[in-house]
């Protein structure tokens, strides 16, 4: 390449070695007009114009390597270092593009927006070991009516297949602390019925909440994510997050709404504390938008001990077909489908699900099997009639 540009740079430097000679001849200010003229003609030729332009290229080209060179130098060197050792100190605002070590700490208060990455069922592992299984179930008859007197003879619990031969506890516990999590759909689609969803909830939170017993949070979804209200105490605070709550976007991600509530402040209290964890989801079943998918909803309510209950409004005889989505749902978590005939019927599906949360039966048990990763549960009446139990599906744990 540099032979290619010799011939023309030198023929270049002749002609304007014979025009200065030139040039001499005259008077000096009609030399410096010379000498202008000449280097104009010069730019404007193409091959001077090509010349410049493939130097240009190569000098970058040239420069590229060197750089690539360098940093595949530092990188052996760094891959050398021992461990626990580092070739530089970097400045707080330097990094490495895929070398940076975040350390492990608390899950934070629910995000506005979700940014999960979606849990893989049944392989997906919590970060904890589970020395004691924690169940809630409850029982209701054909007519779902909630039965509250039955005993640990009357009750047999399978973990993997396997029947649990001994519980650590047993008992009908209607007074354990709720965490709760109200979560509203505001999509096009159920927009509508908004202000009395609202005016429900209120109603429903204000009955429930025991003041310095239980927390509750609000969220709402739509296109975005908006958390209203963390978790807290304070019911002044909660209705008033409830009464700011607006549609927030085009679009409906009820799964990334579900799986940001069930990871984020509703998690197993590391100090073994019993508490009742439940959300309350209403909305229609239909998702346009989520990354996430409905297994890991599913996945995420099991390993944080949280009872799904979906609320919708649609006539009882026509079926939705967001209706087995909440269904599936309710029965992996041990909630329950509550279905309003109209707005109108929601305060009662709240005093319904009230009642739920209050009568519940709670078993602890040493797990059947060391084995890793999802466990299934099943929950089963000596006697059972037309009884119906409802408990989560399964849980998950780490090896030993």
């Amino acid at each position: 390449m540099w032979g290619q540009l010799s011939a023309p740079v030198h023929l270049a430097r002749d002609a304007v070695g014979a025009l200065l000679a030139y040039g001499n001849s005259f008077p000096s200010a009609s030399r410096l007009a010379v000498v202008l003229k000449l280097c104009s003609w010069i730019a404007d030729k193409l091959f001077v114009r090509r010349s410049a332009l493939i130097t240009g290229l190569s000098l970058a080209l040239t420069g590229a390597t060197l750089a690539g060179i360098g940093e595949w130098v530092a990188g052996r060197l760094e891959s050398n270092m021992p461990e626990g050792e580092s070739s530089a100190t970097l400045a707080p605002s330097s990094y490495t593009p895929g070398r940076i070590l975040i350390p492990p700490g608390p899950l934070p208060n629910l995000p506005e927006t979700t940014d999960h990455l979606p849990a893989s069922s049944p392989g997906y592992t919590v970060r904890r070991q589970v020395p004691e299984v924690r169940l809630q179930f409850s029982v209701a008859d054909e007519r779902g009516r909630l039965v509250s007197n039955l005993s640990s003879d009357d009750v047999m619990v399978y973990d993997n297949q396997s029947q649990v031969g001994h519980f650590n506890e047993f008992e009908r516990d209607d007074n354990l602390p709720l965490e709760l999590g109200l979560v509203l759909d505001t999509s096009d689609s159920v927009k509508r019925v908004l202000p009395q969803e609202k005016a429900a909830a209120t109603d429903f939170l204000s009955r429930v909440m025991r003041p310095q017993t239980d927390d509750a949070f609000v969220m709402a979804f739509a296109g975005e994510i908006k958390t209203w209200q963390t978790s807290t105490a304070d019911l002044h605070e909660l209705l008033k997050a409830i009464d700011r709550l607006k549609e927030p976007g085009w679009g409906t991600r009820a799964f990334d709404a579900l799986y940001t509530a069930c990871s984020g402040n509703l998690v197993v209290a590391s100090d073994g504390k019993s508490l009742h964890r439940a959300i309350i989801v209403l909305t229609d079943g239909d998702d346009t938008d989520s990354l996430h998918t409905l297994d890991d909803v599913i996945a995420a309510a099991q390993r944080s001990e949280i009872q799904i209950y979906p609320l919708t409004i649609h006539p009882k005889r026509a079926a939705d077909r967001g209706d087995r989505v909440l269904q599936r749902l309710a029965d992996a978590t041990g909630g329950r489908l509550y279905i309003a005939a109209s707005a109108r019927n929601l305060a009662a599906a709240f005093a319904q699900i009230e009642q739920d949360l209050r009568t519940q039966y709670y078993v602890s048990f040493a797990p059947q099997q060391d084995k890793p990763g999802f466990h299934s549960l099943r929950v089963q009446l000596r006697t059972p009639g037309n009884l119906e139990v409802r408990a989560r599906q399964g849980y998950y744990a780490l090896q030993p």
